[in-house]
């Protein structure tokens, strides 16, 4: 059976043990947990897995290990951490900016390294994963990653030149979705809503929105109930009738750079990324 390490206690690592114990693809005496200090270990404890302070004991217990580290801190550990590298463990960075060619030359040949983007949603199972393999995984150790990733959400394989543009994508997306959505629930506020029901209908209209593009129907529906699916300015003009209210709406958005800005903000995401990189190399 699968043990899985995590360097690292801050908000991915915990996200991620929520959904993998929510999902029951391994149980909490299966993951192995390290940090520098015991005060960030406290969070990780109350899910019942085993921590330590020595990122070595971590990687000797786990058959994939996970570095979710800030990029500043790789150089230090995985210096520390090579010793305890055998040619079945596999590494898994989720930090941005660090590639897989810089991780390889601070472990030893054989290493086995992955690298992946994902966002918060997997505490949920409903995670945007994609990850890039480098040189020494073979069928086998990407069978088992891709099914680790799945149990936590959509996860897709792709070239590690694309990932920059993940991260700025799906990687950082909940941030842009959550702005939105206290935007519109202000909105709601402003015209009479009481706070809850204004969220609660904002949040409802942008799930449904998104289940209608991916073909996902709610529990206990069918595909064959929805329309089609996968195009959304296609799923927009269903919305828009002539001369209605949401097209003026749509014209309102439009004419503020709406679409304009969300483009942007994925750039200046990525550029950011690249930023990352460059450090490190």
């Amino acid at each position: 059976m699968t043990t899985v390490g995590f360097i690292g206690a801050g908000k991915v690592t915990q996200a991620l043990i929520k959904g993998l114990l929510s999902s029951g693809a391994v149980t909490p005496s299966r993951i192995y947990a390290s940090s520098k200090t015991e005060h960030s270990l406290q969070k990780l404890k109350v899910f019942g897995v085993n921590t330590c302070l020595d990122n070595l004991w971590t990687v000797k217990n786990s058959n994939i290990t996970v570095l979710a580290l800030k990029p500043q801190m790789f150089p230090k550990v995985l210096s520390e951490i090579a010793p305890a590298v055998g040619p079945n463990n596999i590494i898994v960075s989720v930090a941005a900016g660090v590639t897989i060619d810089s991780i390889q030359q601070r472990l030893p040949h054989h290493a086995k390294v992955v690298r992946a983007m994902l966002n918060t949603a997997v505490q949920i199972r409903d995670g945007a994963i994609c990850y890039s393999t480098g040189r020494n995984i073979v069928d086998a150790d990407q069978e088992l990653v891709h099914r680790f990733f799945t149990s936590v959400g959509l996860t897709l394989e792709s070239e590690e030149k694309h990932l920059d543009a993940v991260v700025g994508l799906s990687g950082s997306a909940p941030a842009y979705f959550y702005l939105i959505l206290e935007a519109l629930s202000d909105a709601g506020v402003r015209h009479g809503l009481s706070r809850d029901v204004s969220t609660r209908h904002a949040s409802q209209a942008m799930l449904g929105a998104a289940r209608m593009v991916v073909g996902i129907p709610r529990q206990g529906g069918s595909k064959s109930d929805l329309p089609e699916v996968g195009c959304p300015y296609k799923l927009k003009d269903e919305v828009c009738s002539p001369g209605g209210v949401t097209i003026n709406a749509i014209y309102s958005l439009e004419k503020a750079g709406v679409r304009a800005a969300m483009m942007d903000a994925v750039d200046a995401c990525i550029k950011r990324n690249y930023e990352l990189a460059r450090l490190n190399e």
